[in-house]
């Protein structure tokens, strides 16, 4: 009887232990902090791109495209990770820093200059989204 204790008491201490662990994963991936109904589109030059994980991220100078007048901004383009990039047939060197860019994506609530990913267009032709059905990167 103890022996069958002591194993329910280890499963439920594992079961606790799995959820406390899960709960900053699944928060980290959360985008409530972007106007998801609503995109904004950048022009500008890309400062940095750094592929990494979970995201990879985009740096950029840039303006949004319906606003002209507003000031040139460094803008950060939360990405996907770097195996997703490659299967829309981007590599490492496609675009970086120094290229013309436009970007769309989801702006965040809170005004700071920060988008979650939607497109990517450079002036060499290359064209990267998130509908599969887009990709024209090679």
């Amino acid at each position: 009887m103890t022996r069958n204790r002591g194993m329910a008491v280890c499963a439920a201490a594992l079961g606790v232990l799995l959820v406390a662990l899960a709960t900053p994963i699944l928060a980290h991936h959360s985008t409530t902090m972007f106007v998801n109904d609503k995109t904004i589109t950048l022009e500008g030059t890309m400062t940095e791109v750094a592929f990494g994980n979970p995201h990879s991220l985009f740096f950029l100078d840039a303006k949004p495209v319906e606003g002209p007048n507003e000031p040139m901004k460094n803008w950060s383009v939360e990405a996907p990770n770097p195996r997703r990039l490659t299967g829309m047939g981007w590599q490492r060197d496609t675009i970086k820093a120094g290229d013309k860019v436009r970007i769309t994506g989801y702006a965040r609530k809170d005004g700071k200059p920060q988008i979650l990913f939607i497109e990517i267009s450079d002036d060499k032709g290359h064209h990267f989204s998130e509908k599969r059905e887009n990709y024209t990167g090679n």
